[in-house]
């Protein structure tokens, strides 16, 4: 779409949103993924997250360009693929992102408000409570560097699954202050979940080659707390990261991630990776897990091309397709592009109970 030309054009009534295109595909998704029941939950929280943040015309950018995505993009999807289908459906953003022009201090606030908003719908706010106080350290409300960072300093995401009670997750941003002070919050944060001394270890093992890059905390399911920090890199070679997999996870995982860099990097695997991200599991379970994500837009040179190559991973790694299968067709329409990764951003591949599983990260497309 043209967006010079549409302004040219006579308005004959309101545009299209992003925020009422998303609310479409939303509904769409619900029945695929067995979650009529949750359907006023995920409306409304849909609602309370993304009322200001997507409202603004479709076929068009908005003001303030998200880290979430490349294109700045302020949503994405996930979903999480195991041996049999999951049908657990994430979904992130923030909150006053666009719509309304927010300083860093108003747009933390709001994004604060919003997490009390979701947990009091979700019945988790016992748990929103008890993690209030790390909020607050891993991102000072008056801190000059974190309200000047263009990214914000949170990201909510909401998780419903047909089996269990809906969870949230809150991501927070590491990459303002000095390179020791991000190491310090970081260091905080294994600690709150008392990991600090298996932290220290993978850090030591980590520190020169990748830099902190958020964490994440999740509430909700009648689960406790959970963390996650993540880092990043860039340049490495596959092997750099499956000794990294061997010597945190069970010996088994260097063998998984070996084949789905074989399978999704396909003849580029023995040149170095572009964007990374490793992360570290604190609190869902014994010990500490590790995940392994790459960069869509570094991989692919297509949706076309990533529905391919991960279509043949989930079938040599026995991953039931089902829930990417469904978010893909819904986000597509059925006309996956051959020219770029419109819809991909993220695909990565964890260990649970000696099982591997993989998160896929899509996002709605907003222009014509």
């Amino acid at each position: 779409m043209d967006t010079a030309q549409t302004r040219d054009k006579p308005v004959t009534g309101p545009a299209r949103s992003v925020y009422d295109a998303v609310s479409d595909q939303l509904t769409a998704l619900i029945p695929r993924f067995g979650l009529e029941a949750w359907q006023p939950q995920i409306s409304q929280v849909y609602e309370d997250i993304c009322r200001d943040t997507l409202a603004f015309p479709f076929g068009t950018r908005p003001d303030g360009a998200s880290r979430l995505n490349q294109d700045g993009t302020p949503f994405q999807y996930a979903v999480t693929l195991g041996p049999a289908p999951l049908h657990s459906l994430q979904f992130i953003s923030e909150a006053g992102l666009t719509g309304i022009n927010l300083s860093g201090a108003e747009r933390l606030r709001a994004n604060r408000a919003c997490m009390d908003t979701i947990a009091r719908r979700l019945k988790a706010e016992t748990e929103l409570s008890g993690i209030s106080g790390l909020l607050d350290r891993l991102a000072p409300a008056r801190n000059v560097d974190l309200l000047a960072d263009p990214a914000g300093a949170f990201w909510i995401g909401v998780s419903f699954t047909a089996w269990k009670e809906p969870q949230i997750r809150i991501y927070t941003n590491a990459i303002w202050g000095s390179e020791k002070d991000r190491w310090n919050r970081l260091r905080l944060f294994a600690s709150s979940f008392g990991a600090l001394e298996a932290w220290q270890e993978i850090e030591r093992r980590l520190a020169q080659d990748m830099k902190p890059l958020g964490t994440a905390i999740t509430i909700g399911g009648k689960n406790p707390p959970s963390g996650r920090i993540y880092l990043t890199a860039y340049g490495k070679h596959m092997g750099y990261y499956e000794e990294l997999a061997g010597a945190t996870s069970k010996a088994s995982f260097k063998g998984i991630l070996q084949q789905f860099g074989r399978c999704i990097l396909g003849d580029d695997y023995i040149y170095p990776t572009q964007t990374a991200v490793c992360s570290y599991g604190f609190g869902a379970g014994p010990g500490v897990d590790f995940k392994f994500e790459l960069c869509a837009h570094c991989l692919f040179a297509s949706d076309r091309e990533a529905e391919s190559r991960l279509q043949c991973w989930f079938s040599i790694a026995n991953l039931a397709p089902a829930d990417y299968n469904n978010l893909l067709g819904v986000l597509s329409e059925g006309q996956l592009s051959r020219s770029a990764p419109e819809l991909h951003c993220y695909v990565g591949v964890g260990l649970k109970q000696d099982n591997p599983y993989s998160t896929i990260y899509l996002k709605p497309k907003i222009t014509a």
